[in-house]
């Protein structure tokens, strides 16, 4: 549709019109079928406060992903951790000037980089980016989730992965995410997106709100990209948030929530049988 109409996804009005038009798509869907069946939207999506410390544990948990990403990232050849802000901000096009005013600011800060940065992702994951990934989430793990709840946890968590990433294709083929592979962009982030479901899906459950998954949606745009910072050698295919280094991280944070739910919680959602989200 953007292609279409000729709007640049990078620009500043591609950017709104992504925000508004796209990531608010399922939750227009989602509000429209609770109106048309006569339901409320709290109810119906999970629009409610929840468990607030599972919803607290949600928004802080894509730093450990962005940890997971970079851990996985360097046991790729060529690939190799760097802190070289110069680098990656020429990599986007900035001219020297502003390469090297923005890296001045950096290393003049009280605190390290990388803590600004994913406090800074942290923070947009609250509140702007929150906003946005409302959008989708109200959808996802909104209707979808308490509609298809009697499936049980993994069919449940694996057919979403695979809605969510089919919808990313539009917007990758035209070179979201990943500019330089969007055929291939498909199958990662289609890929990424059925890994890291599973995770999505017990923090909301365990949260018992919509709004665990849209804080860690949120955070996830902001703070896990930064493994595109801190490693060089490859490019987002391999290394990126949702590239092959981003599936193996959600496997993995996917495995923690199974430990978690087998061994330490008083009781179980990801054994079988029907799914009471909230």
């Amino acid at each position: 549709m953007f292609a279409v109409v000729g709007v640049d996804l990078e620009s500043l009005s591609g950017t709104i019109l992504l925000v508004v038009v796209y990531m608010w798509a399922p939750a227009i869907a989602a509000i429209l079928i609770q109106r048309w069946d006569g339901e409320s939207i709290r109810a119906g999506c999970g629009l409610r406060r929840g468990r607030l410390q599972w919803v607290g544990l949600a928004w802080l948990t894509p730093v450990g992903l962005l940890a997971l990403t970079i851990g996985i990232g360097i046991v790729f050849p060529d690939v190799s951790f760097t802190t070289d802000y110069g680098a990656f901000l020429r990599g986007l096009g900035l001219p020297d000037e502003q390469v090297e005013a923005s890296v001045a600011v950096l290393e003049g800060l009280p605190v390290p980089p990388v803590v600004f940065l994913v406090g800074q992702g942290l923070v947009a994951g609250l509140t702007i980016n929150a906003v946005a990934a409302l959008g989708e989430e109200l959808g996802w793990r909104g209707l979808f989730l308490r509609e298809l709840s009697p499936l049980g946890f993994w069919r449940l968590s694996l057919l979403t992965g695979a809605v969510w990433g089919i919808w990313h294709a539009p917007l990758i083929v035209q070179g979201h995410n990943f500019p330089d592979a969007p055929v291939a962009g498909i199958v990662v982030m289609t890929g990424w997106t059925v890994a890291a479901s599973p995770l999505f899906t017990y923090l909301t459950v365990r949260a018992k709100s919509v709004l665990a998954a849209t804080l860690l949606h949120g955070s996830f745009n902001a703070v896990a990209s930064l493994s595109l910072v801190y490693l060089t050698g490859a490019g987002a295919l391999l290394v990126g948030p949702v590239g092959i280094a981003g599936i193996g991280s959600g496997l993995l944070a996917t495995a923690v929530c199974v430990v978690h739910d087998r061994y330490v919680a008083a009781d179980n959602v990801t054994s079988g049988g029907s799914l009471e989200p909230w």
